[in-house]
């Protein structure tokens, strides 16, 4: 059962510690992971299943308190609630109350868990919502679904709790502080940025859209590249479409957060994730799918070794630890965490996160419809994952105007003539 008047607390993960002082009302730093079953969600099931996940999961119940020098993490002691949907996408959830960082609603067929990002990452939230689900099944229908059947990790609460990077550190890797991002400014191109009006009250505005995974892959393997290459590809060229002549000198940045697990031996359920950018020079390069694809594939190749991302963990680590930082009391490294992430983000035209190819073991396989997820974002952002052949791609954004969106889905729509495209917000 549901337990509280846990006080203990523990430090951020080095990736969290951003993320409270950069939320914001355009960015609250919220992601939503959504199932669609193939019935009616039963709100009383969900609740208990809820209350077992929890039972495996118990850090998803911290919440965010404010300290001297850091934030830091306590248990709430709050209950959750399921609650029918009611409110928009990407409601904020962090505040200096101290209350709980997720929420579990549903909505006819769907239930979705929105998280704070300092929780967790995406790799993180879908082990926790992959148990919910099943969960949920073996609440609703005990009769089909065995509750042995519910696939718990074979990890302990050490290693979930554990930060990734302080413990895949290695000294004398990487610089002292982690200003990589802001490039040199006299020798870059310059980036590419959306200039539309936002939305009156800041919502996130969510396009998503559910192709073939099968021809997708087919269009990529014909090119000679990945999935996430082909469909980067595809953005950059979208974003081409919508930008106005004299823009289209600029260059169009793409910035990708990356899995560090892929490249570590770790098994955490904080964040753990790096960001590299690939960029794309309409002034030097062709506007030909084929070329745009090459040049991205190749800018994989560069970024995605090993030993860069050990140079990202070893950074961020560096300076996180600098004595300079560390003394900084909490109002002032709010202060430097908000402007090097504006300065990041004049740096970057738009967002891409792949979170990979979502397996559910049979039974429960059978009983769900699709997978979605997407983070909200003061420019734009566009995530995708694949269930089975249903590959679902979601724009979410602030602005008002959908004109990248519209040219996106249109490149879609050539691929996979059945395309199916949903939205928020009135067309």
């Amino acid at each position: 059962m549901w337990k509280t008047g846990n006080t203990r607390w523990k430090k951020l993960d080095n990736a969290a510690k951003i993320f409270p002082s950069i939320a914001s009302a355009e960015d609250p730093e919220i992601f939503r992971l959504s199932c669609e079953l193939r019935e009616e969600i039963d709100p009383v099931a969900l609740s208990r299943a809820l209350e077992e996940s929890l039972e495996e999961f118990p850090q998803f119940t911290e919440t965010v308190r404010r300290g001297i020098f850091w934030y830091y993490l306590e248990r709430s002691g709050v209950k959750p609630e399921v609650k029918e949907e009611c409110e928009p996408a990407l409601t904020p959830l962090f505040t200096d109350e101290g209350g709980l960082l997720f929420s579990v609603t549903y909505y006819k067929k769907r239930i979705n868990l929105e998280l704070f990002h300092a929780l967790t990452d995406g790799t993180g939230a879908f082990v926790f919502f992959r148990n919910l689900v099943e969960n949920y099944l073996a609440e609703a229908h005990p009769e089909s679904f065995e509750r042995s059947a519910v696939e718990t990790p074979d990890v302990s609460e050490r290693d979930q709790a554990a930060d990734g990077f302080t413990e895949n550190f290695k000294k004398g890797v990487g610089s002292p502080l982690n200003f990589e991002f802001l490039g040199d400014r006299g020798k870059q191109k310059k980036v590419y940025r959306f200039s539309e009006p936002k939305t009156p009250d800041l919502r996130q505005n969510v396009t998503e859209g559910w192709v073939s995974a099968e021809k997708i892959h087919a269009a990529g393997k014909a090119l000679g590249v990945t999935v996430t290459e082909y469909l980067c590809a595809q953005l950059i060229l979208s974003i081409r479409d919508t930008m106005a002549p004299a823009d289209r000198k600029k260059a169009v940045a793409v910035a990708m957060p990356v899995n560090l697990r892929r490249y570590f031996d770790s098994e955490t359920m904080r964040n753990f994730f790096g960001i590299v950018q690939i960029t794309y020079d309409f002034s030097e390069g062709s506007e030909d799918l084929a070329d745009v694809a090459a040049s991205v594939k190749q800018s994989f190749l560069n970024e995605l070794t090993q030993e860069n991302m050990e140079q990202k963990v070893a950074s961020q680590v560096k300076m996180e630890r600098h004595p300079v930082v560390r003394i900084c009391p909490l109002f002032l490294k709010d202060f430097i965490m908000r402007t090097l992430q504006n300065v990041s983000m004049k740096r970057r035209t738009v967002t891409l996160s792949n979170v990979g190819r979502i397996s559910m073991a049979e039974p429960f396989a059978s009983s769900i419809e699709r997978f979605d997820v997407f983070n909200s974002s003061s420019s734009r952002q566009i995530c995708l994952c694949t269930f089975g052949d249903k590959m679902t791609l979601t724009f979410s954004t602030v602005f008002a105007e959908h004109e990248v969106e519209r040219a996106f889905f249109r490149r879609m729509a050539k691929v996979d003539p059945d395309i199916v495209v949903a939205c928020n917000y009135l067309v």
